[in-house]
Order: C-alpha cells, then structure tokens, then sequence
C-alpha cells in the first residue's frame, strides 16, 4: 500500500461517490482488492499521506510537505483563491485559526462562527473559506475526515514533527524536485504532463501588487537534463519532446488488466498523448447529460500496453448491484477479446465492492458482447 501511495504520488480527492470514492480506486487498479480502511489508516492514523491542493485536492506521500511549502508560504501573502485577499488581513480567519488551537480538530460545522452556504458547488460559507485558506497556507492539516467531511486541526498536530521541522527548499529547487517525482511516476510525457501531474500548471498566484508567479518549466527540465537525471526523447507524433528518467527500464511487455479511475493522474499526464484518450472528467462528468458522449462515470480500461475501452459504472447498494450503464470499445480493438476481458475484471470490481450482481444495459457498441462474456 505505502509503495503504491509513493509510486503514484497523487490519489485525487473527489466527493462523487457513485462507484466508491476516487482516491481508493487508482490504488485498486494497480493492486487489485484490497481493504479499503488500509489507505484510510496510511492516511489519517499514521499520517504518512496528507491533503494537499495540488492538480487538484490529492493525498500525497508526507515525503512531499517540505518541498508543497513554497507554495503555502507564497499563499500566506497572496491573493487565495478562497479569499481574494492576504490571510493575515483577515480578521475571521485568525478567529477560525484560534479557535483550533484552543478547542482541537474541528470540522466547518462545529466552528462557532462558521456561516452558511452562499450557494452550490462552491459557494463556501465564510468559516469554510476560512479553513481552505489556512490549509492552502500551511496553518492547518486535515487530521481526518467524518464521513466525508474533512476535519481540519494545527498542522504541528496532524504532519509528523521531522517534515514540519524540515526546511523548505526554495522555489524553483522544490519545484525542479517534484518535476522529477512526477517523471518517476509518469514514465513518460512531454513537459506540461510533468508539469500538470502535481498541479504545477495550476501554481500562478496573483501578489497583491499584481505580480503572476510562475514555473519556469523550460528552464529546469533544461536543467534536469543536464544533470542527468531525465533525459530528453522524441516521440512519433508528439509535437513536443517527451521525457522520462534517466534510469528507467523499458519492459519488453506489458501484461496488465486494470479498470482505471477517471480521476487517476496518469489520465491527466499521458493518456491523450499515448492513446488520445480524451480525459474523461472534463468531458463526461461535469457537462450536462445530454453532452455526454460516453455517460457519467467513465473508467477506462486497461489491457495489456493500451487503452481498449471504457464504461459507465454505478454502484447501486440497495439492490447489491453494479450497474454497467454503458461499455464502448475503442476503435481497432478486438471486441470478442476485450469483451471477454472487461467482464473478468468487472467481475472482480463487484467482490471489492461487496455487490451481489451485475447488470449491463444496451448502451454502448460493447454492450451486447459483454453481456454475452459475462454470461459465459
């Protein structure tokens, strides 16, 4: 579990739960079933994995906290985005701050003061804002969650002493760091995957005087290959050089078969660049139904080196049921086989979920032959 975790870097955090959470899935895509309460454990008992925003709300190895620092000691004077002001400038956030310190972990709805909602998605109430703002500036740490509500409580109190302790590594050198983290996780993509996969594309914090920080992505790639420790490769129909780490070993042969989460990092990184596999939350998952190609939730499969196919899956626990509400193919793949394959490993999802039955509607140019394998 803990190799997986430092392997994949970044289990995105996801309130949609029509399937099962998306940070547990990445982890049973490369290890299969597993007992869910062990990442739950890693995470919030033995706090070798912590929340942080990097592409997105992820849990990262607790390796990763000196190297986010720059980013948090950045927030504390710029603009956050929950805020739209310096955090020291307000007066409610140091009472929320206080609040914790005095009273312990806390979730928004057990703040004195905490508001309420200005409206869906992400219309915070100010006590909300408040927490966000002093997670993203590294006063406060998730200690856990209730539910799916997080519990927030002083950082010194929920990350281990030695990464608190641990001095931050300047900008760019953090920065350098974690391009090469993202390359050892990746194995391969150009250099806005490497810079997408942790979240670095979305690190432009406005100063208050207006000033855009950056990545300087050009320059230490340059500099990671130089030093030897990426090297620089030209792909067959990418625009742009790719990148991989010096020391890899290329396998003679990929023999995996693994249902793959929407949310995985590695669909962020390279998928549309090995496969041109579109991303499939932006696409299907936040677009109104009737724009959506594929349905709601979409997992790739896997087989062997390629992305074959896709389905919509749900998670119907009344009934003990997962629902296949769509299976499509990818063009030039063999349907007999990857039926055949697909229905093996949905087979093998509805065991970890603990569901009873699987039923295939017609959707889909899959469907029909699925529905023959998983009868066979």
């Amino acid at each position: 579990m803990r190799k997986i975790a430092n392997r994949v870097l970044a289990l995105q955090l996801d309130s949609v739960n029509v399937l099962v959470r998306s940070h547990y899935l990445p982890v049973y895509s490369r290890l299969g079933p597993y007992p869910v309460e062990s990442l739950d454990r890693l995470a919030y008992r033995r706090h070798e994995l912590f929340e942080c925003w990097s592409h997105a709300a992820c849990l990262l190895p607790v390796e990763l906290f000196p190297l986010m620092r720059h980013r948090m000691i950045i927030m504390q004077t710029g603009r956050t985005y929950a805020l739209g002001a310096p955090v020291d400038g307000q007066d409610h956030v140091r009472a929320v701050y206080d609040e914790i310190a005095e009273r312990g972990p806390l979730t928004v709805g057990e703040l004195t003061d905490g508001g309420g909602r200005t409206g869906k998605w992400w219309g915070w109430s100010k006590g909300k804002q408040a927490l966000e703002a002093l997670l993203e500036c590294g006063q406060l740490a998730v200690a856990g969650r209730r539910g799916f509500t997080r519990v927030y409580d002083l950082v010194e109190r929920v990350i281990p002493r030695e990464f608190v302790d641990a001095p931050a590594p300047p900008a760019d050198e953090a920065q350098k760091e974690l391009l090469y983290r993202s390359a050892l996780a990746v194995g391969i993509t150009n250099g806005r995957g490497l810079r997408d996969y942790l979240g670095l594309t979305s690190f432009r914090i406005r100063q208050p005087d207006g000033k855009i920080i950056k990545v300087p992505l050009a320059r230490l790639l340059g500099e990671l290959v130089e030093e030897g420790r990426l090297t620089e490769v030209r792909v067959e129909g990418w625009r742009d050089p790719g990148y991989i780490v010096t020391s890899v070993r290329v396998p003679k042969a990929i023999n995996a078969r693994a249902l793959l989460s929407p949310f995985d990092s590695f669909m962020r990184a390279s998928s549309q660049l090995l496969y041109g596999f579109t991303n499939p939350i932006a696409k299907q998952l936040y677009v109104p139904a009737e724009q959506r190609v594929y349905g709601y939730y979409v997992l790739p499969f896997l087989l062997g080196d390629n992305l074959v196919g896709r389905c919509d899956l749900k998670a119907d626990r009344q009934s003990g049921t997962l629902l296949v509400q769509s299976a499509y193919v990818e063009p030039g793949q063999d349907a007999t086989w990857v039926a055949a394959e697909l229905a093996a490993e949905l087979d093998l999802l509805r065991t970890w979920l603990k569901l009873d039955t699987i039923k295939i509607a017609a959707r889909g140019n899959l469907a029909a032959g699925l529905r023959s394998a998983s009868r066979r």
